[in-house]
């Protein structure tokens, strides 16, 4: 008898925990049409799905067309809304699924794991972490990788280059750039995505 009755209080307290959460009235008020309310989720959320993509993808670029494919499912599937648990629960299931989608459709396309997540200029000072004893080597290989990756960063032209110091290694969103370049915030997008490559390209021999 006290079982049930304590499955019955936990369920309770979990349908509670889910209607008192103010964020799940915020996306009830999406529903009604708040752009406001839409706009503090995004505000109180980019930047913790920005980071889970950064972990799962070590892509920063990708990790932020992740991120607006997240809000931009969200957006969208307001109307068919059903609050059932918290709201940070239903956001990170769907990054998770975006997560998923995105790690399938990587497979099936080569790639160079190149970390460009990492803030500043960290993956360039790898090399001057001290190594772990016994394995003198690792430090070795990382400043063979660094001094790759300055080679390579050195070899992209103008302003693919400036582009890509000022997203990935000033930490400076696509507007940012934009706007130091004198550009639509998609034309940096679209130069990103070809320096990008262009890096990847010269660092397959080099990154695994």
């Amino acid at each position: 008898m006290s079982l049930k009755t304590g499955s019955r209080e936990s369920v309770g307290r979990s349908t509670a925990s889910w209607r008192e959460d103010p964020e799940v009235h915020l996306m009830q008020s999406v529903q009604q049409g708040d752009e406001a309310a839409f706009g503090e989720l995004r505000k109180r959320y980019a930047g913790r799905v920005f980071s889970f993509f950064c972990r799962q993808m070590r892509d920063r670029s990708e990790a932020e067309d992740l991120t607006q494919e997240v809000f931009l499912r969200l957006y969208r599937s307001r109307v068919r809304y059903q609050p059932r648990a918290r709201f940070a629960t239903w956001i990170f299931h769907i990054a998770h699924n975006v997560a998923r989608n995105a790690q399938r459709s990587r497979r099936r396309r080569p790639s160079v794991q190149l970390d460009l997540c990492k803030p500043s200029s960290q993956l360039l000072l790898e090399g001057a972490k001290p190594d772990r004893v016994g394995e003198p080597w690792i430090g070795v290989e990382r400043a063979e990788v660094a001094e790759h990756v300055r080679n390579a960063v050195a070899g992209l032209v103008g302003r693919s280059r400036t582009a890509v110091e000022l997203h990935t290694f000033a930490n400076q969103t696509y507007a940012e750039v934009a706007a130091e370049l004198e550009m639509t915030p998609k034309a940096a997008k679209s130069l990103l995505y070809r320096a990008r490559n262009q890096l990847r390209v010269s660092l397959t021999p080099f990154v695994s």
